[in-house]
Parts: C-alpha cells; sequence; structure tokens
C-alpha cells in the first residue's frame, strides 16, 4: 500500500494511491482544500484523534470529502468497520465548470477494502515526507489559499506513534508546544 502527495505546484498536486495491486492517479486544484479536507476526515473516523479531545475537535463528517480536479468532483467516502477501511472515491460532474449533463456521470473510480492502522500509517508518512520536504509556509505558497493540515496531521502521527490519543485536555492552558514540536520532529521515514 502507498499514498503519495507530489508535484504540488501553482494549486495543483497529484495524489497517487496504490492499494490491493492497483494504482490510482488524482489531480485535486486549489479549489478545494484536499490534503487539509482529507486528513481533517481521516482523523474525524480515527478512534484516538478524539477520545481526549473535546467533543467536536474533528466533526464527523457524513457522506465523505469532494476534491476538486477542473471538470470533475471527487468524492471521497472512508467507512471504518473496526480494523478494516473502506474507500470508495466516486467521480462527479463538476456543475460549476461545465454546466451540460454528462450522463456517464457519476461513477465509481474506486471502491476497496484495506487496513484501516496500515492506511492511516501510509497517509502519515506521507504527510511527514511532505511538510520535510515544503515547510509549513512553503505548502501555503505552492497550493494559495489552504494551509498544511497540522491539526490533523499531529493527531494522526501521535495516534499511529504512541498507539493513544494526544492528552491535550489535561492541560489547563491547551496544548504544549514542546511536545507538538518534538512530534513533529520525529522521522516517520
Amino acid at each position: 500500500m502507498r499514498f503519495s502527495y507530489v508535484d504540488i505546484k501553482s494549486g495543483n498536486s497529484t495524489c497517487i494511491l496504490e492499494i490491493n495491486g492497483q494504482k490510482y492517479e488524482f489531480y485535486p486544484s486549489f479549489h478545494s482544500d484536499a490534503l487539509g479536507d482529507f486528513v481533517s476526515y481521516l482523523a474525524s473516523i480515527h478512534p484516538l484523534c478524539k477520545l481526549s479531545w473535546k467533543e467536536g475537535a474533528f466533526h464527523k463528517i457524513n457522506g465523505g470529502i469532494n476534491w476538486c480536479t477542473d471538470a470533475y468532483l471527487l468524492r471521497w467516502e472512508f467507512k471504518r468497520d473496526f480494523e478494516t477501511l473502506e474507500i470508495i472515491v466516486t467521480e462527479n460532474q463538476n456543475l460549476d465548470v461545465d454546466r451540460k449533463k454528462n450522463p456517464n456521470l457519476p461513477r465509481t473510480v474506486l471502491k476497496t477494502k484495506c487496513n484501516f492502522n496500515e492506511f492511516t500509517l501510509c497517509v502519515v508518512k506521507e504527510l511527514d515526507r511532505v511538510i520535510k520536504q515544503r515547510g509549513i509556509l512553503g505548502y501555503r505558497q505552492e497550493w494559495q489559499t489552504h494551509t498544511f493540515p497540522l491539526d490533523g496531521f499531529l493527531a494522526l502521527k501521535h495516534a499511529c506513534l504512541y498507539n493513544k490519543p494526544f492528552e491535550i485536555t489535561k492541560k489547563q492552558n491547551g496544548t504544549s508546544l514542546k511536545d507538538e514540536l518534538n512530534l513533529l520532529l520525529i522521522d516517520m521515514g
């Protein structure tokens, strides 16, 4: 299994997902916060990313998220059943771009199941690579209007490394910047 988020430039990127012997490529644009929505969505279904947080830290997202890829909208849906994650990606028409009805849409591009923890670890490793390669401000410069999804990334990374939630509610004034920076600097490679 492999998850890659590459070619981030001028508000466009390439997402490559290799899963169960199949390779899929998607091309989100800056018209949506593709990586940010994806990471928040994954964190919202991860049981260790919300147990010690205030209710609603990562709002449960019903029905999935959309990535704008110019003429199409890609609808990502995650359905977690304990250790199994079902991933469904559907291609829909982007009515903001093309107002002519396409009779071939919506169409399912991907429908597969995998191990939830393995998938999460692949995503976290790629996020770790992206932030170390580009930096927080460098990511924003390339992606234009959206910032690197730092909060979801740190919550997922902590869950992968320590198999427990990031204990932020035990501190009276919030989180520990030192703990967050240390977590950020750990190499997942």
